[in-house]
C-alpha cells in the first residue's frame, strides 16, 4: 500500500511537530506500507523519510528535475523525477493508493486542491486525509465550505476527503481502506 505524506519541508512550529512525528511513526509502524513523498531531506518531509527508513519501509521519492541533486542524500528504492509541480502532483497522485496531509505550506496546498480535483473529475474512491491537528487545516475548511455554500463548488470538501484530528482515527482508516483494497484484488 502505497501512502503519500503531504508535509512542509519547512521546519514547523513544534506542536504541529511533535504530533506530526507521533502520527507518522504509527503508520510507518503498520504492516505493508510504503512512502511516496517529495524527496526533500528538510523540515517534516525529512522527518517523514527518516521514520519510513527507521522502519525498513519501502520509499518512493518523487521529485523536480531542479531538485535532483537533493537525491543525493537519500536512498530511495523508486526514484521519480519530473519538470514541472503540476507533473509532480500528477505522479504522486497515480503512485498514492492513500494520500494524507498534515502541516505544510503553499506546495502541501497546491497538492491538496490538485488531488481533491483529480479525485472530483475522475469520480474516483481514493481515500485523502486531512490531518487538522490542533486545528491547522480549519481556515482552508471553512474556505472550502464557504465556496460550497456559495455554490462555487457543488460538493462541500467532507464529500472528498475525511478531516481528522486524532491519530488512532487515521489509523484506523488507513487499516481500513487497507482491508478494502486487498479484498477488491
Amino acid at each position: 500500500m502505497n501512502i503519500f505524506i503531504g508535509c512542509g519541508s519547512e521546519i514547523v512550529e513544534d506542536k504541529f511537530y511533535k504530533n506530526s512525528l507521533s502520527l507518522i511513526t504509527k503508520i510507518a509502524s503498520l504492516d505493508n506500507v510504503n512512502l511516496v513523498f517529495g524527496a526533500y531531506h528538510h523540515g517534516l518531509m525529512g522527518s517523514c523519510y527518516d521514520i519510513f527508513k527507521n522502519h525498513q519501509k519501502k520509499i518512493i521519492g518523487i521529485t523536480l528535475n531542479c531538485y535532483q541533486e537533493q537525491l543525493d542524500e537519500l536512498e530511495l528504492d523508486e526514484t521519480i523525477v519530473v519538470e514541472t509541480s503540476m507533473d509532480r502532483t500528477r505522479e504522486i497522485y497515480q503512485k498514492s493508493d492513500i494520500m494524507i496531509f498534515i502541516p505544510g505550506g503553499l506546495g502541501t496546498h497546491a497538492e491538496i486542491l490538485s488531488s481533491i480535483e483529480e479525485l472530483r473529475t475522475k469520480e474516483e474512491d481514493k481515500l485523502i486525509i486531512l490531518y487538522n491537528d490542533d486545528f491547522f487545516y480549519t481556515p482552508f475548511i471553512k474556505e472550502m465550505y464557504w465556496l460550497y455554500e456559495n455554490k462555487f463548488n457543488s460538493k462541500n470538501i467532507s464529500e472528498y476527503c475525511r478531516i481528522e484530528s486524532k491519530e488512532e482515527e487515521i489509523v484506523r482508516l488507513i487499516e481500513k481502506e487497507m482491508e478494502h483494497l486487498s479484498d477488491g484484488e
